[in-house]
């Protein structure tokens, strides 16, 4: 299990030898050790000593503290005082469920239920003590010969403390959707990373997919996973784990229960409806998700600022990738270095569709509805849409909560149209081309424009004396959504 020691590792740690490397990352080094009674533990020695080092490590041995032992691995031992950190853990002699599932394939019959009830308990027991995991995914839970243990508390918090905003904290396929939209991890996200972890270890491959991050994210956001391969007793529970909608996800606690008693129904969800009979059948559009503005500086629509958040997005999503098998916790012995990420399946088989609510409908075409390949020349804007048009848009981009001012100016005979955006004395100004008349609704594509404007696609549709207005980041990552109503000036 453990790789053997290197020649600028050091033989000993305080009073412990050590005898191999369980794994490496950006945090630091976790070492196989002996206690001077031959005792194994685990050692996690720390790449660095400064002050924001030793404080993330106060937090991590703050949150163990206040969890039961049987969830975790006990912390034995703290040496807080050279230039280099280390703790001294628990060793659990046990592959993590995500090296299990690699070498040996997916769970079945009672090795999965166990380990359903198993995580879940612990889940509860990890809530009950007013912590939120943040990171609960397959290579976070060992499985022990006394059972699972789920560890990785680096990045774990107690409710209540300082959201942290430098950016996304998790791995990309185990993210709750709430997450991707800007809000705080929540014990209702770790149970929905936990309802993801185990179809992961019924299936073999992440729910999600495991392709591009932006593909990853999308299918968070807007698809549900297929539960066939469940078995009957846990689709509905973990069904009820993964829906959108944070508020309607059971508690760990609820959740515990309903897997221990079979007569218990399959969720007990704080509110709204029933989970619909068809989640787990495949894909299925989702609405988009508007969260509540974090404050400070904003990106704003269309501007430069909203493709920051994508640029930032996926650049946070990545790191989480590169990261993804560092040992970042006190006892985390189930990443290895060595070995490679799990073969997962780089999608789900049908490619997800864009939310309806989110996409303009797409009413049956008229007599003269033509394309450039029909007419043979350039498109042109009929003159019941002549005119300036301008109002207030709103966006689905979670950094920008208060949208921007749009305005169109539409010539009739014209196969072009100006086109701007203001928001917070920001403005962003280009020309947008007619690329499809239909009998009630025109496309335009914006191209990269003076101020930093976000290519994608413009819809125009008449509505008596006003005109809907929706762009949307096509082509392209299909994640932001801008929508209003505007007048004619």
């Amino acid at each position: 299990m453990a790789s053997p020691l290197r020649p600028d590792d050091p033989p000993s740690l305080g009073d412990y030898r050590l005898s191999g490397r369980l794994g490496e990352g950006g945090q630091g080094v976790v070492y196989l050790a002996q206690t001077a009674a031959g005792e194994p533990v685990a050692i996690k020695l720390l790449s660095a000593g400064d002050q924001q080092t030793r404080a993330r490590l106060a937090r991590e041995l703050d949150a163990l503290e206040g969890i039961a032992s049987f969830c975790t691995a006990r912390v034995l031992d703290v040496s807080a005082d050279g230039p280099r950190p280390f703790v001294v853990s628990e060793f659990v002699d046990g592959p993590s469920l995500a090296d299990r599932v690699r070498e040996r394939g997916p769970l079945r019959g009672g090795d999965l239920e166990r380990l359903a009830v198993g995580t879940a308990t612990a889940l509860a027991a990890i809530h009950a003590a007013g912590i939120v995991h943040r990171d609960f995914k397959p290579a976070n839970v060992l499985l022990g010969p006394d059972g699972p243990r789920v560890v990785d508390f680096g990045i774990a918090r107690a409710e209540g403390a300082a959201t942290m905003t430098s950016g996304l904290i998790g791995t990309p396929a185990y993210l709750a959707p709430e997450q991707i939209g800007g809000s705080p991890a929540s014990p209702a996200s770790d149970v929905f990373a936990w309802a993801s972890s185990m179809l992961f270890a019924a299936t073999g491959t992440s729910p999600f997919g495991a392709d591009t991050v932006p593909a990853v994210l999308h299918r968070v956001l807007h698809v549900e996973p297929d539960l066939a391969q469940l078995p009957p007793r846990l689709r509905g529970v973990i069904a009820s784990c993964l829906v959108k909608d944070p508020s309607r996800r059971p508690t760990a606690q609820h959740l515990m229960m309903s897997l221990v008693n079979p007569n218990a129904p399959p969720a007990h969800l704080p509110q709204g409806p029933a989970v619909p009979e068809s989640l787990g059948t495949g894909p299925r559009p989702q609405a988009a998700i508007t969260t509540q503005g974090t404050g400070g500086t904003r990106s704003r629509g269309l501007l430069i600022g909203a493709l920051a958040v994508l640029v930032a997005l996926a650049a946070a999503v990545v790191t989480m990738l590169s990261a993804d098998r560092t040992p970042t916790s006190l006892a985390d012995q189930g990443d290895h270095s060595s070995s490679p990420v799990p073969p997962e399946s780089p999608a789900p088989s049908t490619p997800p569709e864009s939310p309806p609510e989110s996409r303009p409908e797409s009413p049956p075409e008229s007599a003269d509805s033509t394309t450039p390949a029909a007419s043979g020349g350039k498109l042109k804007i009929p003159a019941a849409y002549a005119g300036t048009w301008t109002g207030r848009t709103r966006s689905t981009n979670p950094m920008d909560t208060d949208g921007a001012e749009n305005t169109v100016v539409l010539k009739p005979g014209a196969s072009t149209a100006q086109w701007s955006e203001k928001d917070a004395g920001v403005s962003c100004r280009g020309t947008i081309t007619l690329t499809q008349v239909e009998a009630s609704r025109l496309t335009f594509s914006l191209e990269a424009m003076e101020g930093g404007c976000i290519p994608g696609t413009v819809w125009l549709a008449k509505q008596g004396d006003a005109v809907s207005y929706t762009w949307r980041d096509e082509p392209g990552p299909g994640i932001v959504t801008q929508t209003g109503t505007l007048s004619k000036t």
